[in-house]
């Protein structure tokens, strides 16, 4: 760095520093990465209809075989009856504390219409109220075809049997790691190479290259911190908190205490100056476009324009995300002439190595049932404020989560494995459908013939990739050019389908 930049920099930030004397740059450090760069190619014509992606992440890896379970019927060889054995039995406080699968009455029924033996559902995934307004859970959002399921999913490299990965064929790095198992799901690939860097879900918004808002405010959103699944080249995601924008504290344009509006004025001085170093120039840039997004955020969610009338569930972290994510829709639909949208919610809590089941209390709302009914609720109150804004068949939610867990257990939960079961919920999902192939639920199994591969305790070969699910919704969202996809994706020619049809 030359002397003249070394000048320059510290020039800039010691003028900064004075205006933030009696404020708080603690809140402003997390607003310089809020907002989008201007993208770099031209923008694509406008007047298409509107969609938006919505993921919701399950982190600490979702126990989905508890989630999405076989119901057939309870006869010896029966598929819930090797379910029930795989998982060390049914729970029973009294006789079986470590059994970690599901009654069979306890279960909700499901009836897949591509399956021919029944399935079932977590018991907390039922109806619900908030308040005193009803809302569909997920049972009733499957069995009306709002909701599909897409089975054992998880990164590959390329389709891989049991007996493969014996003889040591390519497998994804770091395998049962939350940190690289989560990682790959969000950026839609298991190998190296520049497009690490980016999320699928930034390098979907990247390649639909839609005209930026009227306001600023980036086509991808995340309502739960930084997130590398939003991030693409030339994208930046905008973060917003559930309950709204974090401003700067003490520098409102218009306020009155504490010398606001002249602090701000202040601020708004230094960054119109004209700054010839990169660095000083990008600050000033990013810093301007975040306040402007802000303030103008702030003024729409708080007119009444920007909220819904959807009763969403109290005490609900993720509940509180999705609210705002559908008054963004709602404001990005009705006042900013938005196009596509890509958004990241997230709910923690799912690394259960014990308390899967907690004695004395009801398996549908303690352990791993509290947070699905947490999922449950949430997701309800969502589907019925996208109905009340009209963007049901606009929108797609969708799950992901680490990595799926072991069969067995460990005396009080479940440990890391590979291949799990998550949820695609839309108007236009075609739904009441299981995609991909569901377990035989078979500890240490290789069926070839059945695509039924596991390890000692039940961690499952996924037979179906990241990839595929991404190119799936990346279609829907308008990507259909191949080589568009392929840059996405580069490792979609690994396997054979290529779109799993979950969407319509």
């Amino acid at each position: 760095m030359s002397k003249s930049t070394q000048q320059d920099r510290r020039a800039f930030l010691q003028k900064l520093s004075h205006s933030f004397a009696a404020g708080s740059m603690a809140a402003l450090l997390p607003q310089l990465a809020l907002m989008p760069k201007a993208f770099a190619q031209t923008a694509s014509p406008s007047g298409n209809a509107y969609k938006a992606l919505v993921c919701i992440y399950l982190n600490g890896a979702n126990d989905s075989f508890n989630w999405l379970m076989p119901r057939d019927s309870q006869n010896t060889g029966s598929h819930y009856d090797r379910y029930r054995t795989s998982r060390g039995g049914a729970y029973n406080a009294g006789t079986n504390p470590a059994g970690l699968a599901h009654n069979f009455a306890d279960i909700l029924p499901i009836t897949p219409s591509n399956q021919s033996s029944g399935f079932g559902l977590h018991p907390a995934c039922v109806d619900f109220s908030a308040g005193a307004q009803a809302h569909s859970g997920i049972q009733s959002l499957f069995n009306t075809g709002k909701a599909a399921f897409v089975c054992n999913a998880g990164p590959l490299i390329a389709p891989i049997t049991k007996t493969q990965y014996d003889s040591g064929a390519a497998r994804p790095a770091q395998l049962f790691s939350h940190n690289d198992q989560s990682l790959q799901w969000q950026i839609g690939q298991s190998l190296g190479g520049a497009v690490s860097r980016f999320g699928w879900g930034g390098r979907v918004v990247r390649s639909l290259n839609r005209p930026p808002l009227s306001n600023g405010l980036a086509h991808a959103v995340s309502v739960a911190g930084s997130t590398r699944y939003l991030l693409g080249e030339q994208v930046t995601p905008y973060q917003i908190a559930s309950n709204g924008v974090n401003s700067i504290d003490n520098y409102a344009s218009t306020g009155t205490n504490n010398f606001q509006a002249q602090r701000r004025a202040l601020l708004n001085d230094l960054l119109d100056d004209s700054y010839v170093q990169p660095f000083s120039k990008e600050y000033a840039s990013i810093l301007k476009r975040s306040l402007s997004v802000g303030d103008d955020l702030s003024v729409r969610l708080a007119a009444a324009a920007g909220n819904v009338s959807t009763i969403f569930p109290t005490g609900n972290s993720l509940a509180d995300q999705l609210k705002m994510v559908a008054r963004l829709i709602k404001i990005s639909k009705n006042e900013l002439s938005a196009e596509r949208q890509v958004f990241y919610v997230n709910l923690g809590g799912f690394d259960l190595h014990d308390a899967m089941f907690i004695a004395g209390q009801p398996v549908a709302s303690s352990g791993h049932g509290a947070l699905i009914s947490a999922l449950n609720q949430a997701v309800g109150a969502f589907w019925t404020a996208l109905g009340e804004i009209g963007a049901q068949s606009e929108v797609t939610t969708f799950t992901m989560s680490d990595f799926g867990r072991t069969l067995t257990g460990n005396g009080d939960g479940s440990d890391h494995g590979w291949g799990g079961n998550m949820m695609v919920l839309g108007g236009e999902v075609a739904g009441n459908k299981l995609y991909g192939t569901y377990p035989r639920m078979v500890l240490n199994s290789n069926d070839d013939a059945a695509k039924d591969w596991s390890f000692s305790r039940g961690q499952y070969i996924p037979t179906t990739a990241v990839d595929q699910i991404a190119a799936t919704l990346a279609k829907w969202m308008g990507v259909t050019d191949t080589n568009a996809m392929n840059a996405i994706l580069p490792n979609l020619d690994a396997f054979a389908l290529r779109d799993l049809g979950f969407m319509v």
